[in-house]
């Protein structure tokens, strides 16, 4: 059973009776919004094939191991209301029946804990602040090579490289990857932090 609340900077927090449940629900929505696998990357595909694809490479079904939090932005949405996906599981069944009623842009948080929440909302503020966005994009390509490392480490857990930027910046905010914190120039974990806090109350301020 999903639980849906709402939550700052548009966007839904989604959870679960446990985080396997929230893997099942979530599994093709996030594939298909950022897998680097493109086989899946904004293309159908069954649940039986990505499955197949996580067991051959990381050993068996890990996927809500491996992923604990989710974050996409509602136009993912469209392609399973319109039968590309089909048959839907129940568990996205379930998920699309609490929002088919919605018609505006939002951004969709999946997480079990308020400390994965606050990391996805960082992702949510990324998509729906532009001037933040923008900053922080400017900010790692001009000091790329400075963050060629933490780029590589990214790529290597599983990112895909066009959702790096805003991964950095959610690992940055919250303090949470070690890995990250300590290859990276304290310099730049300020500068990214400093970014992060001009923009965080006006963009919630900005809200309708």
């Amino acid at each position: 059973m999903l639980t849906i609340k709402p939550q700052p900077f548009n966007s839904l927090w989604v959870s679960a009776q446990s985080l396997q449940e929230l893997g099942e629900t979530f599994i093709r929505f996030q594939e298909y919004y950022e897998s680097p696998n493109p086989d899946f990357h904004g293309k159908p595909f069954t649940l039986g094939s990505v499955k197949s694809y996580y067991s051959i490479k990381y050993g068996g079904d890990t996927y809500s191991d491996m992923w604990v939090g989710f974050n996409f932005p509602s136009s993912i949405l469209q392609p399973f209301f319109n039968g590309l996906f089909d048959p839907l599981t129940e568990h996205e069944q379930e998920f699309l029946r609490l929002v088919k009623y919605r018609t505006d842009s939002y951004y969709i948080i999946g997480a079990q804990s308020r400390s994965v929440l606050r990391h996805e909302l960082a992702h949510s503020m990324y998509s729906y602040c532009e001037d933040y966005r923008i900053e922080i994009d400017a900010l790692i390509q001009k000091n790329k090579r400075k963050f060629g490392k933490v780029i590589q480490y990214m790529v290597g857990e599983g990112y895909s490289k066009k959702v790096v930027s805003d991964e950095i910046q959610a690992y940055v905010t919250d303090n949470d990857n070690h890995f990250i914190l300590d290859n990276l120039d304290p310099i730049l974990i300020n500068s990214v932090n400093n970014i992060y806090q001009k923009h965080r109350r006006r963009c919630s301020n900005n809200e309708q």
